[in-house]
C-alpha cells in the first residue's frame, strides 16, 4: 500500500506552515509515498499580496509547490498540487486534480462560492471535497456541512487537527449519504505531517491518477 497525506500546508504561502522540504522528509520518515500540497488560496489564510493581478497571484501561490518539486523527485516522493479555499463563514473546501496553470486560466474563481468552484473544477476534471465539515473552531461561524454538498465529490472524514467528535460526525455523514472520503493531517508544523491520509494500492504520481483513485473508492482512510 502507498500512503498519501491529502492535506498539508507549507510556508511562506500558508500562515504558520513549515518548509515543504521538511514536510517531505518527515513524511518519508513515516513511510509515506507522497502528499498533496493544499495551501490556503485567495480567500484563505495565505501570505500573498491580494493586490497582484490574478495570474501573478497564482504564480506566487505556486512557488511553494515548485520549490519542493525537484526535491521530491530526488527523493522518489510523489508531490501533488491542490488547494484549500475558504468559501464563507469559516468553511473550506479541498481541491484535487488541477494544476496551477488551470487556476491561472480561471480568474472567476477569485472569492468564488463552493458551487462555482464545483462547476469550474469539475469541468477541468478535478474533484472538490469539503474540509473538516464539523470543525467548531473560533473562526468557523457555521460548523456544519455546506448546503451544496450534493454538488461536491465528498468530505474530509478524518482531519488530524480536529477534535475526535468532529471527525466522528463527518464519518457518520459520509456513511449515511454515501459520500466519498478523504483524510489528511492538516499539518502546518512539520511534526503533524503524516498523522492522517489515505492508503492506495497503486502509486499516485499524477493528478489523473489521484482523481482515478478517489473516484474508484479503492483506498483506505488512515
Amino acid at each position: 500500500m502507498f500512503k498519501y497525506d491529502m492535506h498539508v500546508h507549507t510556508c511562506p504561502c500558508s500562515g504558520g506552515g513549515s518548509d515543504i522540504r521538511e514536510h517531505i522528509d518527515e513524511l518519508i520518515r513515516k513511510g509515506f509515498s507522497g502528499m498533496v500540497v493544499t495551501n490556503h488560496f485567495y480567500y484563505g489564510d495565505n501570505r500573498i499580496d491580494r493586490e497582484l493581478p490574478w495570474e501573478q497571484f497564482v504564480d506566487a501561490y505556486r512557488q511553494d509547490y515548485l520549490y519542493g518539486l525537484s526535491y521530491a523527485r530526488e527523493r522518489d516522493f510523489d508531490l501533488l498540487f491542490g488547494i484549500e479555499e475558504h468559501v464563507g463563514d469559516g468553511r473550506e473546501i479541498l481541491i484535487y486534480g488541477i494544476s496551477p496553470d488551470f487556476l491561472a486560466a480561471h480568474p472567476e474563481l477569485k472569492m468564488a462560492s463552493a458551487e462555482k468552484y464545483a462547476e469550474v473544477i469539475h469541468a477541468g476534471g478535478g474533484l472538490v471535497f469539503q474540509s473538516h465539515p464539523y470543525r467548531a473552531s473560533r473562526y468557523v461561524r457555521i460548523p456544519f456541512p455546506l448546503e451544496c454538498l450534493d454538488k461536491l465529490d465528498g468530505i474530509e472524514v478524518y482531519n488530524a487537527a480536529n477534535e475526535p467528535a468532529w471527525n466522528e460526525s463527518a464519518k457518520r455523514l459520509a456513511d449515511e449519504r454515501g459520500l466519498a472520503c478523504v483524510a489528511g493531517s492538516d499539518a502546518h508544523d512539520v511534526e503533524w505531517a503524516g498523522r492522517a491520509g489515505i492508503a492506495a494500492k497503486e502509486r499516485i504520481r499524477t493528478n489523473e491518477a489521484l482523481v482515478r483513485v478517489l473516484k474508484s473508492g479503492d483506498y483506505t482512510i488512515l
